[in-house]
């Protein structure tokens, strides 16, 4: 799946470098990101409903490294917004958007990712 500049949204070089050749180790991260990233969605979704900023901080903290392993740069980026923002309880009415941003991000790099597997 590519995005609107008919990029790659995902970029593995990261996770590549950090395995030291381990294609195992490439391909049980991948699939750590695939089955963890939608769970770690659904529970921010939840907390935001609820209000419940120190959970939304706390979930968007645990998630952003899985996009920096997995190369979704712009989405590490979009997480610490979401993280500073429930931290310090300012701009929560920006919080929505920036989720429906990372879930449609997410879709796309998951797409990429089941593709990716493949080859490791």
């Amino acid at each position: 799946m590519v995005n609107e500049k008919n990029e790659r949204i995902t970029d593995l070089s990261y996770l590549e470098q950090l395995s030291n050749g381990d294609k195992g180790f490439v391909k049980e991260m991948i699939e750590v990101f695939i089955v963890q990233t939608p769970e770690g969605l659904d529970n921010l979704e939840r907390h935001l409903s609820n209000k419940d900023w120190k959970m939304v901080r706390a979930v968007a903290h645990k998630m952003k490294p899985s996009f920096t392993f997995v190369g979704v740069k712009e989405l590490t980026g979009v997480m610490g917004l979401i993280e500073e923002y429930a931290e310090s309880q300012t701009h929560l009415e920006l919080i929505p958007d920036l989720l429906v941003k990372v879930k449609s991000s997410c879709a796309k790099a998951m797409i990429e990712l089941e593709a990716a597997k493949n080859f490791f």
